[in-house]
């Protein structure tokens, strides 16, 4: 009775992620199973995917990924949303200047490693300016870490006008 619920549930994700191995898409499935347009096709792709870790070719911008295939790096909202999820904790990681959060809200923006120090620095020097009061808001604070930013020569390109 397990494997006939383990082979349904397989069914069920294979055909619910079959459109995500479409051509153009990135990940070693993808690559793979090129050329071959039919739903089993497509399935195979998407199954290869899922098991290979297409996170790893999005993450490292590999196998045909890039940047616009990284849910992390697809604009505000999600920056927004973890901003606001993590909110207490990005505010004690600023007031250090070092911290996973702060490390995962550059990763979002898609800092690049070699302004990630300078970015750290930017967040701690104004602290005070990112969290003058108890009551500012997830939006308040992130207009003004973007002002900051778009001010300073090596963060400027990061933010988007």
């Amino acid at each position: 009775m397990k494997t006939l619920r383990a082979i349904l549930l397989g069914s069920i994700l294979a055909l619910a992620f079959a459109g995500s191995a479409q051509a153009g898409e990135c990940g070693i499935g993808s690559k793979l199973w090129a050329g071959s347009s039919s739903t089993g096709a497509k399935i195979m792709a998407s199954i290869t995917n899922i098991w290979t870790l297409k996170g790893i070719s999005t993450t490292f911008e590999i196998l045909g990924c890039t940047a616009s295939d990284n849910w992390f790096k697809k604009g505000a909202g999600a920056v927004t949303q973890f901003t606001g999820e993590n909110f207490d904790h990005l505010a004690e990681d600023m007031s250090r200047g070092r911290g996973e959060h702060l490390d995962a809200l550059a990763s979002m923006i898609a800092i690049d490693e070699a302004h990630r120090a300078e970015f750290r620095t930017l967040a701690k020097k104004n602290f005070e300016e990112l969290f003058p009061n108890d009551e500012v808001t997830v939006g308040e604070m992130l207009e003004v870490l973007a002002n900051l930013m778009a001010a300073r020569a090596p963060l400027s390109i990061y933010v988007k006008g």
